[in-house]
């Protein structure tokens, strides 16, 4: 009897760090992590040797010391990840969590497989058929349907604990219904309902366990970082306020020295003067405030990116009635159109032919609303998630809030938005519904 309930100690403790192993198979690794693994695998089975022979010297079979003796395996096998990977605890609680969670489905999968088939066998057959083979599909099955997929996204870097705690506290309650049923409370009932429904209750419970870790958390990622886009577009409010004191500034001592070269030009009249005249004219020119759409706002940002365009030889073209925008609030308006035009100028300054630096923005009334239309050369292989370009950059988290923050205000203002890339081009297309 001592030597079953040793090799079912084992056997556990196998399933469970192999079901924890996909989740932490994206993760950082530690230097020397075959020896410190390793290591921390033999100090694991003999913690769990240990706590078998602490726990089976206890009196009495209740379900709350079965409960706790799982519990504590589970607990040791958190060290086993903490000692080969570079992880916050937040981490490894996450990934113990939904381990946990997917070796228990794989034990009732494996309980209903057993009732069901009616299958007797023995040694190594019962072994593989009903204590490896269930057990490794679920951890693929999760593994392709949740890890990776959605496992090292910038989206699910932040934790919430309070969500893996939940997680938690519904794994253990499942658990010890587990060992309630097993041990003692429908022993006089028959082993379908004990081992068929009561099984699939469990399966159930434990994938709420892992959409819980693993979707509220991605939910409560997406509220950090809209939290986040207000905090931004909050702070844009103070750089709009100074990108227009300084277009101002620019205005005026343009102003004043186009006066005093008309001033110059009228004292001496030689044909090398004229032509350095026109040239100081020609360069002074492009700092005039010549954008007026009749949105403050748009004719700031407008102005700010000609500067730029014109610094990397880039022919920006735009038809933009400002006052259409009078919907949007300014900060809005400066952050939609400013990353638009951020993401059009960074990609069109990479092309070394600069006839093809060319970018387009163009605004106009539809029957639906209005629509905002850019369009720029683009030579470079495009991948989208979920309809957005996916940054190359190595910060992706910062990089790609240009993007998301367009988005954000599309959604903000109940827009449709659509980027697209190909035959060299890429385009943004945004319909904003005006009733």
């Amino acid at each position: 009897m001592v030597g079953m309930r040793f090799i079912s100690c084992i056997r556990f403790s196998m399933q469970l760090l192999m079901a924890e192993a996909f989740f932490v198979s994206t993760w950082k690794r530690k230097k020397q992590f075959p020896v410190k693994i390793m290591a921390g695998i033999a100090g694991y089975f003999l913690m769990a040797w240990l706590v078998f022979y602490i726990f089976i010297n206890i009196p009495g079979d209740h379900p709350v010391i079965y409960t706790a003796y799982y519990g504590s395996l589970f607990c040791l096998s958190l060290g086993v990840m903490r000692i080969g990977f570079q992880i916050t605890g937040k981490d490894i609680l996450f990934a113990g969590v939904c381990g946990y969670a997917t070796q228990h489905i794989g034990f009732a999968v494996s309980m209903i497989i057993q009732e069901l088939s009616s299958l007797t066998l023995s040694g190594m057959e019962d072994f593989i058929v009903f204590r490896f083979l269930p057990y490794l599909f679920i951890d693929f099955l999760v593994y392709f349907v949740l890890i990776k997929r959605y496992e090292g996204k910038s989206e699910l870097k932040d934790r919430d604990i309070r969500m893996i705690v939940l997680a938690l506290v519904i794994l253990l309650t499942v658990v010890f219904l587990s060992v309630l049923v097993d041990s003692w409370m429908f022993q006089e009932e028959s082993g379908f309902l004990r081992n068929v429904l009561c099984k699939i209750y469990a399966i159930f419970c434990c994938t709420l366990s892992i959409f819980i870790a693993f979707n509220l958390s991605r939910q409560n990622r997406i509220l950090h970082e809209n939290e986040m886009m207000e905090s931004m577009l909050h702070s844009l409010k103070e750089q709009q306020r100074l990108s227009q004191e300084n277009i101002n500034i620019i205005n005026i001592k343009c102003h004043d020295l186009k006066y005093r070269i008309s001033k110059i030009s009228k004292i001496e009249d030689s044909e090398d003067q004229r032509e350095y005249i026109e040239s100081v004219k020609n360069a002074v020119a492009i700092y005039d405030n010549i954008y007026q759409t009749g949105n403050d706002a748009l004719d700031l940002v407008l102005t700010e990116k000609s500067l730029l365009c014109d610094e990397y030889n880039i022919k920006l073209s735009s038809m933009i009635e400002g006052l259409a925008l009078d919907f949007m609030h300014t900060t809005d308006v400066y952050a939609l159109f400013g990353n638009l035009l951020d993401n059009a100028i960074e990609s069109v300054m990479k092309e070394p032919d600069e006839e093809k630096r060319i970018i387009s923005i163009q605004m106009a009334r539809k029957s639906q609303g209005y629509h905002i239309h850019m369009d720029n050369y683009c030579n470079e292989t495009i991948v989208f998630e979920d309809g957005l370009p996916v940054t190359t950059k190595a910060d992706k988290a910062y990089h790609g809030f240009g993007v998301r923050s367009i988005k954000y205000i599309v959604d903000k203002y109940n827009g449709d938005m659509l980027m697209r890339a190909g035959e060299q081009r890429f385009q943004v297309d945004i319909l904003f519904y005006i009733s």
